[in-house]
């Protein structure tokens, strides 16, 4: 490696675990190719600079050491160190679809918010927190959960913009020859809508390559979603194409990206394809698109920008839910009752009985009609994560006109 991982001091930074000092031996074993050494090393990887999600200090120190691993042909399995540096950008795995791209601007903009020295103050009291814990003592966190919530984002920007320096070499990759880095390299670079100008012609190049294989397309269609920008003539040439196409994989690639380039003026044919797709009730067992569940995606997608659609669907998914006796226990039938009804959790959502959804009202009512549900065991948890009440009682007064 032309960079020295020596040169860092990995013991001074931080991950989840403390001290960062491991992190310069599992990066050298990425290189191995004992297959067993480098997936304990990945393992290890996404356990500590990137915990369920969260970057910490010495996540974004790593990012360089990761891009140069990919960028030598003989690193061994190159698309898994792709799609760790996706995950240290976005915090979340790449193959997660959300409606709207990566929301950059939010995350500066609440970053700029915390002075500089508020920033070195926080990083004091948790490297200190970090040494007195790594002792076997006990001791509480030194940040609120606000402060705490403040400070993961910043190591999150941080590790975002390494990655992000790495935008050129993402690029390089499109024309790889293998063809899992490739896919990954499209995952990856869907999330660096500041680098629009430099990304959108390749992806454009590769989703109008009717040679290529759908599954190399349809990411590549997505991936111009995700990154927004206008929905300039070439990409809606290339949608309309694709939505009137045969493959049913591209026409709902199609569709979301219509809908997330041009929100609610997206055409009829684009809702009535996600709508298609949203009714959907089994779970996709082949491979897909972005590795997404279609049904999911199109039904999230029209929650965002058809949402009188989306309400629709909703009624009708939970009216057959409803109507259906559980294949196993009441608790996950109910809990897929409350997933049709409720696009997110909302524990706080304040609302009354007849500002609920008719899918959710019927929901309210259901509960209403079968009092058995509320035993030693009862749905008082789900419930409370919708933001509804817990008992039956409750229940009853919630929707009754006086309450």
């Amino acid at each position: 490696m032309r960079l020295d991982l020596d040169s860092v001091d990995w013991a001074s930074l931080t991950h989840a675990y403390g001290s960062a000092e491991d992190v310069p031996g599992l990066i050298r074993d990425l290189r191995v190719s004992d297959d067993e050494v480098r997936r304990a090393a990945m393992y290890e990887l996404y356990g500590n600079i990137y915990h369920q999600g969260t970057r910490y200090e010495a996540s974004a120190y790593a990012v360089p050491f990761l891009l140069e691993l990919l960028a030598d042909p003989a690193t061994p399995a190159r698309h898994e160190v792709t799609q760790l540096l996706s995950c240290l950008a976005v915090g979340y795995t790449p193959y997660d679809l959300p409606a709207t791209g990566f929301p950059i601007a939010e995350i500066r903009n609440r970053v700029s918010q915390v002075p500089e020295e508020t920033w070195r103050h926080w990083s004091h009291a948790m490297k200190d927190w970090h040494q007195v814990v790594s002792t076997g003592q006990r001791q509480p966190l030194p940040l609120t959960k606000p402060e705490r919530r403040l400070f993961e984002t910043r190591h999150a920007l941080a590790a975002y913009d390494a990655v992000r320096a790495g935008v050129p070499l993402l690029l390089t990759c499109l024309d790889d020859a293998d063809a899992e880095v490739v896919g990954e390299a499209i995952h990856a670079l869907a999330w660096f809508p500041e680098d629009l100008t430099s990304i959108r012609p390749r992806l454009l190049g590769i989703a109008s390559d009717e040679q290529r294989p759908v599954q190399i397309v349809g990411g590549a269609l997505i991936a111009l979603g995700l990154l927004g920008g206008a929905l300039t003539q070439p990409v809606a040439d290339l949608l309309e194409r694709n939505l009137a196409g045969t493959d049913p994989d591209l026409r709902w690639a199609a569709a979301v990206v219509w809908a997330q380039l041009a929100g609610e003026q997206m055409p009829e044919p684009a809702i009535a394809e996600l709508r298609r797709w949203a009714v959907i009730r089994r779970q996709e067992t082949r491979e897909t698109i972005w590795g997404a569940s279609p049904s999911h995606v199109a039904l999230e997608v029209l929650d965002a920008f058809a949402a009188p659609v989306a309400e629709q669907v909703r009624s009708d998914l939970v009216a057959v839910v409803l109507a259906e006796q559980p294949t196993s226990n009441w608790h996950n039938h109910f809990n897929v009752v409350l997933a049709c009804a409720f696009p997110q959790m909302e524990p706080d959502h304040g609302r009354g009985f007849e500002e609920l959804t008719a899918a959710q009202r019927a929901v309210v009512t259901w509960l209403i009609d079968n009092p058995h549900v509320f035993g030693s065991s009862g749905p008082q948890g789900p419930l409370r994560q919708h933001g509804l009440p817990t008992t039956y009682e409750a229940v009853r007064a919630y929707a009754s006109p006086d309450g």
